[in-house]
């Protein structure tokens, strides 16, 4: 049975919809009003189902994080991880206003936990031991969910010519590497910087093993 509020909305149609009207206005003008105004539904539905703009951002974030999929455990440990890295960076990049939300909350829910779940089963498959298995797992997602964000904020872009006039305009005394490495950021190509650091991470704590 579908969970429906006073009028009939269905709680899981709200939260596909907040979702797209995040992307839509962007994570400042958002809020539970211009949104029941958007879907046409009374704003006490939404307080209805979600009791709060929190606890609607929260069913937002969970919802990002069911439609990111998983591999068969019987793959290789960094495998797995390697692949839960890279579907965080997609749904990143195709909802960088909402994805925003994920950073802001221990879990999201359900979906969540069965994500960490399976981080942990690959942690502990590796030999891990259960103080270095939460710790890598914490510093997992501090370390993917902070580098997609990035990366759909515009963090990780390449050079663009504003920033090399910037560094062309910088006085040469102290900022030696800057100007030199100007090309070097330049030539950042998409997805670059994730990937290294990816790699950087999982290498890094094979080394505990």
């Amino acid at each position: 049975m579908k969970n429906t509020g006073p009028k009939g909305l269905e709680a899981h149609a709200m939260v596909v919809a907040a979702i797209d009207f995040m992307e839509e206005v962007g994570n400042s003008a958002f809020s539970m009003r211009k949104l029941a105004a958007k879907i046409a539904c009374d704003p006490m539905s939404l307080q209805y189902h979600f009791k709060s703009k929190k606890g609607l951002e929260r069913a937002m974030a969970e919802e990002l994080t069911r439609r990111i999929s998983t591999i068969d455990n019987s793959m290789p440990w960094d495998e797995r991880l390697r692949h839960l890295a890279y579907q965080y960076r997609q749904i990143a990049l195709a909802y960088p206003n909402s994805f925003k939300l994920m950073q802001q909350f221990w879990s999201t829910g359900l979906a969540d936990y069965i994500r960490a779940e399976y981080v942990c089963q690959a942690l502990t498959d590796a030999g891990f031991n259960d103080n270095q298995v939460t710790s890598f797992c914490l510093g997992y997602y501090a370390c993917i969910i902070g580098l997609a964000a990035s990366e759909a904020g515009g963090l990780l872009r390449p050079a663009d010519d504003a920033d090399l006039n910037d560094i062309e305009n910088l006085p040469q005394q102290g900022f030696t590497l800057t100007k030199k490495l100007a090309p070097a950021f330049q030539a950042v190509e998409p997805g670059q910087v994730f990937a290294f650091t990816v790699e950087l991470f999982l290498q890094g704590i094979k080394k505990a093993l």
